[in-house]
């Protein structure tokens, strides 16, 4: 079982992170994050000032955009070497959006020209985490999980990922490579749901993080939480010590009242 930490969550392969981090779906365009971030240097800043409050933990998307949120990463935070530093850089593949449509695709072939996109958007060689964005309803999650196994032994991805997953999911995709994150809709705002609290508790005994999106109660087409997000933040990282909260803001002053939850 992961062992309790006030600030840090470490995952199996070594790598610790900050456990208060930063959801980057926001810096798009709206409505739909489609598009670019209208104040692009705005967003950079706020990218930047995360940094500087000890925020390691970046959550973006090959979708939020798409690409443009990870472009936007990549001017805030990575340097010429193609290099992030202590930043923890987490992105998604498997989703297709257009001004007017998404579309799941988890392919193994998608999933892998997915990857490479990512990596060019972020300008570096290798990406901390990378997750299977949603299962497709085709593609089973074991195919998915397969095909980023290999670029993970290439050398392109650090750890791998699922979200908007079942545990049925997670245990075929455990069967096929290790799972270092789970990322489902869960915030004190919603509804409790039997197993998504079997889950988090599963896989805090598997030293697997729980990233929950939405964590607000915010819809993810829309702006604004729905809750307060201090007493929001402080309830979901009680919860258990594998939680990893990414609250998504696009003002500093928020940024900065998120950072500091832990110490209200």
């Amino acid at each position: 079982m992961t062992k309790a930490n006030n600030t840090s969550f470490t995952f199996l392969n070594g790598r610790t992170v900050n456990r208060i981090g930063y959801g980057a779906m926001r810096l798009t365009g709206q409505p739909r994050n489609f598009g670019p971030y209208a104040d692009w240097q705005g967003g950079i800043d706020l990218l930047r000032r995360a940094r500087d409050l000890g925020i390691t933990h970046i959550d973006t998307a090959r979708a939020y955009g798409p690409h443009e949120n990870e472009r936007l990463i990549a001017d805030a935070l990575v340097d010429q070497d193609g290099r992030y530093g202590e930043m923890f850089i987490a992105s998604k593949g498997g989703v297709e959006k257009s001004a007017t449509n998404i579309r799941r695709d988890t392919s193994p072939e998608a999933m892998i020209r997915h990857l490479d996109q990512s990596l060019a958007s972020l300008r570096t060689n290798k990406v901390d985490l990378y997750y299977v964005h949603a299962p497709d309803g085709v593609t089973p999650v074991s195919a998915s999980v397969a095909a980023l196994e290999k670029m993970r032994q290439a050398g392109k991805i650090g750890m791998i990922g699922l979200s908007n997953v079942s545990r049925s999911e997670v245990e075929a995709a455990r069967k096929v490579a290790p799972i270092a994150a789970v990322q489902n809709r869960y915030s004190p705002a919603d509804a409790r749901d039997p197993a998504q609290e079997d889950m988090i508790d599963w896989l805090n005994d598997l030293g697997i993080a729980f990233v929950p999106h939405g964590p607000l109660g915010a819809n993810p087409m829309q702006r604004g939480a729905i809750v307060d997000p201090g007493a929001a933040l402080r309830t979901l990282l009680a919860r258990s010590p594998n939680i990893l909260a990414i609250p998504g803001t696009t003002t500093r002053a928020h940024l900065e009242d998120n950072a500091k939850a832990w110490a209200v």
